[in-house]
């Protein structure tokens, strides 16, 4: 192969040193780099298992927070509605208590309405009476001041109030 210009000694020794630098190579770089390359593998695969625990974390957070404003939102409608409806029976309340307080005035007004009728029928009676003997008086001429004349005029006009005209 010398005639191809080949020297078989330089071939060898180039041989040699390819194989020592690819020895050098493999134990001093790539092992190491190799390392370094599965080791970042490892911590990124480690930090995407970690952002899913994360994400499903988050997930089962807000599904949490849903829940509890759904809660939140039923409890604030029901004390909605039971304060609407204490609102309700305590108007009703107001208004029965109104209405019987209004009763009870109306009643009072009536009895006191009454009292002064027969109050003042009673003072028109006596004042009637009392005209009617001073008028019988003047027609015979004489005072009728005894209580039995009395006692007859008052059966008189009870006689005249009683029978109909």
């Amino acid at each position: 192969m010398s005639s191809l210009g080949i020297d078989w000694m330089r071939l060898i020794w180039q041989a040699i040193n390819f194989l020592i630098l690819l020895y050098l190579l493999n134990r001093l770089l790539f092992k190491p780099v190799l390392k370094l390359m599965d080791a970042r593998a490892l911590r990124v695969r480690e930090s995407m298992e970690a952002a899913d625990r994360a994400r499903a974390e988050v997930q089962e957070t807000e599904q949490a927070n849903r829940s509890a404003l759904d809660d939140a939102r039923k409890q604030a409608s029901e004390m909605l509605a039971a304060a609407t409806e204490t609102a309700n029976q305590i108007r009703e309340q107001a208004g029965a208590q109104a209405r019987e307080d209004a009763e009870r005035l109306l009643e009072r007004a009536r009895n006191e309405i009454a009292l002064e009728r027969d109050q003042a029928v009673a003072l028109l009676r006596k004042q009637a009476v009392d005209l009617a003997i001073a008028a019988a008086g003047r027609v015979i001429d004489r005072s009728l001041t005894g209580p039995e004349h009395y006692r007859i005029v008052e059966q008189f006009m009870d006689d005249a109030q009683g029978s109909p005209n």
